[in-house]
């Protein structure tokens, strides 16, 4: 471990546990290390970098600006903004000011966020850009100096909402006590598994991946590395393009999210290597066996043996800098942990609620224990029991106080239901299913859903959900497959023959017996993970319109009348000044249409920005008809 960092960490938690434990005792600790990098972002040309002390100085001026405006009024204030160093301010700002902040999920629909705000008599909201809320906007570039705000203002608790899977209204209440006792979790951390405090040439830098506004982003990102003096790198935007280059170019060392991220991943990973042709593929798999035992056997340096063995691969997805991954929020398949760890980037599952915050990680060093999908045995401060019903309960003096649902204070008891089915094997446990997902199968047996999903490997899609729909015989184990809308008849055929050949292995009692595919969204594009209770909902009132496998109709790229070919006749048309229905798919674009140059290069660029396709103007063969355009994107949409 970094000597320094090592007397940061000590110093640090001597003074947290000596104090009265409150969110001005965190701040006032956190911000001395005043000389240390906080904050690292791109101006899409250089890296740009801000210290403990800059940002300082910034909570001074935006708390004073605020207390100005508003006062000290022991009331909770909105704060509704992506992460940025502006966040950090703005929520240090209104604690500073005599105010509670309510982190906004802006995942949310406006109705429920405008639901929660009144149910906490919320008259204010600090943002970055005007908000269409029922609130008055107080936009944190206004905040710029004041009425200096009198020591003992500064407020203690805080609130956020749950991920809102099921659209309901929760919200969950911290106070600095159990926030302190959430940061102290980290210590043992590290008495089990040194690797999260490694540093890449001198610097531990944690992407801020995850939002702060939920429970995972705010204690396991934001709160256990900024209190250590350690570095935030923000990005500019959530594109996969974007997070790669953003983890090689500032050099990331620490990466904490969601199993859709790790699933990405490995889907990139496996079909480049497939493309290559079977030998390749054939040498990826030997790779991850011999990397996988060499950690077992060195698993101190054995990752570093790894990201240089799996190098090639490595390379083109984070760099050799990743340290230390966790996985949480979701069920992440055993084979993308097998493939995170075998490259060398140390994956751990953890676990939390809302309620509950971050609770435990598995710790174990050896790939061949962190691949058994764990989440690791409970922190100090809190304690796991699974119930009679086989229903983890947690208990300790880190979980929440107290929560609102639907507008119903709730307080915490001595145990809390988790509503997640586990079992414990020699000490650490593991996560079987959630209670609201199980169904009930036509021999009586429970289902868990999240088994299935787990062993699931479907190519060519966008998402998709098993879950119980409304049938004939009651409710149905289904799954409904989420799919790109010019998707062609050989892709439908391969994931129909895929789906099939997996329910063949199924034994009959958890046989999928309906198949859905749809072109909807079966969550929102910036959700952590699929809510099947709202996307019953969504069935149920149309947002999401299902086709059964068997009536699912052939889209063919080189048919005319295919949505792929209508939209790629429309950009030729526009460009070239044309009507999109003379145009015949075999045309050639300079000797049957007469375009120029300049027109042609204008058409690329029009296809690479409304199909996402990256630099498609400098693939390596040009494409000169609808039919050869439309050939080329169906593969790589």
């Amino acid at each position: 471990m970094n000597k320094h960092l090592k007397k940061i960490i000590r110093y640090n938690r001597d003074a947290l546990k000596s104090s009265n434990k409150t969110l001005r005792d965190i701040y006032e600790i956190m911000f001395r290390s005043e000389n240390n990098i906080l904050c690292e972002y791109t101006d899409g040309f250089r890296i740009k970098k801000e210290t403990y002390g800059e940002i300082a100085k910034k909570v001074e001026k935006a708390a004073a600006g605020l207390y100005q405006k508003i006062g000290a009024t022991h009331n909770y204030v909105a704060l509704a903004m992506d992460n940025s160093p502006e966040w950090i301010v703005a929520f240090w700002a209104i604690l500073k000011s005599g105010n509670r902040p309510y982190l906004v999920n802006l995942r949310y629909p406006d109705s429920l966020t405008n639901s929660i705000l009144k149910t906490l008599n919320i008259k204010h909201t600090v943002c970055s850009k005007e908000l269409s809320l029922d609130t008055e906007c107080i936009l944190i570039s206004s905040l710029d100096g004041g009425i200096p705000v009198p020591e003992n203002e500064f407020e203690n608790e805080l609130a956020f909402s749950s991920s809102a899977t099921s659209m309901n209204e929760v919200i969950c209440f911290y106070t600095g006590y159990q926030i302190a006792e959430q940061i102290l979790n980290f210590e043992n951390i590290i008495k089990l598994e040194p690797r999260i405090a490694k540093h890449y040439k001198g610097y531990l830098k944690q992407l801020a991946f995850l939002p702060f506004y939920h429970v995972f982003g705010l204690f396991a990102v934001y709160f256990w590395f900024t209190f250590f003096g350690r570095t935030l790198v923000f990005l500019r935007d959530y594109s996969a393009d974007t997070i790669l280059k953003t983890c090689r170019k500032h050099k990331v060392t620490h990466i904490f999210a969601v199993p859709m991220l790790w699933h990405t991943i490995e889907k990139s990973v496996i079909t480049a290597a497939k493309e290559q042709g079977e030998k390749k593929y054939n040498k990826l798999i030997r790779g991850l066996k011999f990397t996988t035992a060499v950690q077992n056997i060195f698993p101190n340096m054995g990752a570093e043996i790894a990201k240089s063995v799996m190098g090639e691969v490595t390379n083109k997805i984070f760099g050799k800098s990743v340290m230390f991954c966790i996985n949480g929020g979701g069920y992440l398949k055993d084979s993308s942990l097998k493939l995170l760890n075998g490259i060398g980037y140390s994956t751990y599952n953890g676990y939390g609620m809302s309620e509950i915050g971050i609770t435990s990680v598995e710790l174990r060093r050896k790939p061949k224990w962190r691949n058994q999908n764990s989440i690791g045995r409970p922190f100090s401060s809190v304690e796991y029991k699974i119930d009679n019903d086989g229903i983890l309960q947690v208990k300790g003096s880190s979980i929440c106080t107290k929560k609102i649902i639907n507008g119903k204070e709730q307080l915490i008891g001595d145990w809390f239901n988790t509503g997640d089915k586990m079992e414990c094997r020699d000490g650490n446990y593991f996560i079987l299913g959630r209670l609201g997902d199980v169904i009930i199968g036509e021999n009586g047996e429970n289902i868990n859903p999240d088994s299935i999903e787990k062993m699931m490997d479907i190519p060519d899609t966008k998402a998709f959900s098993i879950l119980g729909l409304d049938g004939d015989n009651g409710q149905e184990l289904s799954i409904v497959i989420q799919v790109n809308e010019y998707i062609t008849e050989q892709k439908i055929a391969n994931i129909q023959s895929c789906v099939y050949s997996f329910n063949d292995t199924l034994d009959k009692t958890m046989a999928i017996k309906k198949f859905y595919f749809t072109t909807d969204d079966l969550c929102p594009p910036t959700a952590i993970k699929v809510s099947r209770a709202q996307l019953i909902k969504k069935i149920k009132n149309g947002e999401v319109k299902l086709t059964a496998f068997a009536d699912m109709k052939s889209k063919m790229c080189n048919s005319d009348d295919s949505p792929l070919t209508r939209d790629v006749k429309a950009i030729v048309a526009e460009v070239l000044g044309i009507d999109s229905d003379g145009i015949d798919i075999n045309a050639h674009i300079f000797y049957d249409l007469g375009a120029s140059s300049i027109q042609y290069f204008s058409i690329l660029t029009r296809l690479s920005e409304k199909f996402s396709i990256t630099n498609y103007e400098k693939t390596d063969k040009y494409r000169y008809t609808i039919k050869e355009i439309c050939e080329y994107l169906e593969n790589n949409i």
